[in-house]
């Protein structure tokens, strides 16, 4: 008797976190993908208290493991202009897995990230190097000073003739041409020829967008923050068709559903599908939806 009160209270605690405001879904824009050793990169991710309002001014910490030598890193993440979604830049120095979490209204653990062979970077040299790579991730910014370059250089062409000029002018176009054409034509390639929509990705997606938090899943070790506040999804196999729609827009499919819209792209839902039919194949087999 005693034992089941204890239960129920326990239970009811838990409820009572719950509710209050204790648990949250982080979701990463974008898995990192062709990550390289010296190379900064960006990680953006968005912060949904119970899984749906996104909230903003909450500090994030991003740390970074090597699995071989124990080698640990931490990066701050910021609030971006966009409400709820924060970002973080980092630099892993070496090669091998690294494993990864996000610290941001609870621990959040992050498949591991394989980081390929690079250019060796001094821990002094790499402040300096994500501070750069915060400025050119705006290929704006890029295409923005060359045109400043390019008039300054006309200007001084009109004024004194110098015959520094000349030069000024091509470096101002070679900042445009790389800012407003070489570097959206290699973004475009580069999403062309990303990661296929495998189940093996689809597991990392199914862990990194977050699904792991509300929904488990028996082929998924995962041990961070976790409510089970949704269905088991290990044999939850429903049309293919419903779960593209389902994934897409949840709301458009049940309008009292607590599931957000996660803003997946197209590979990214088809890779989801992939891992939860488990036959390796796109598309799931065709069952009645409940």
């Amino acid at each position: 008797m005693w034992a089941l009160l204890g239960l129920v209270g326990i239970w009811c605690l838990w409820m009572g976190a719950v509710w209050a405001g204790g648990w949250a879904v982080l979701t990463l824009e974008s898995w990192p993908e062709n990550v390289v050793a010296g190379e900064p990169f960006t990680v953006r991710y968005a912060l949904r208290q119970h899984g749906n309002h996104l909230i903003s001014r909450i500090e994030g910490t991003v740390t970074a493991v090597h699995t071989e030598t124990g080698e640990r890193l931490q990066f701050t993440a910021t609030d971006t202009d966009e409400t709820g979604y924060y970002e973080a830049t980092l630099l892993l120095p070496a090669a091998g897995e690294w494993r990864w979490y996000i610290d941001s209204f609870g621990r959040f653990e992050m498949p591991p990230l394989p980081v390929e062979t690079g250019m060796a970077v001094p821990a002094a040299a790499a402040a300096p190097m994500i501070w750069l790579a915060k400025l050119t991730s705006f290929p704006w910014l890029l295409g923005f000073m060359g045109v400043v370059v390019v008039g300054t250089a006309v200007g001084l062409w009109r004024r004194q003739q110098t015959r520094f000029a000349p030069v000024a002018a091509l470096l101002g176009v070679t900042l445009c041409l790389a800012g407003f054409v070489v570097t959206p034509a290699v973004g475009m390639v580069a999403s062309e020829t990303a990661v296929p929509p495998t189940a093996e990705w689809g597991e990392i997606l199914f862990v990194a967008k977050g699904c792991v938090t509300c929904h488990q899943h028996d082929d998924v070790a995962y041990n961070g923050i976790r409510t089970d506040m949704g269905p088991n999804l290990s044999h939850h196999q429903v049309g293919a068709e419903f779960l593209q729609l389902w994934l897409r827009h949840p709301a458009q499919v049940r309008p009292q559903t607590l599931m957000p819209n996660l803003e997946l792209s197209d590979r990214e839902i088809e890779a989801l599908i992939v891992f939860l039919s488990g036959d390796g194949e796109t598309g799931v087999k065709e069952t009645a939806v409940k």
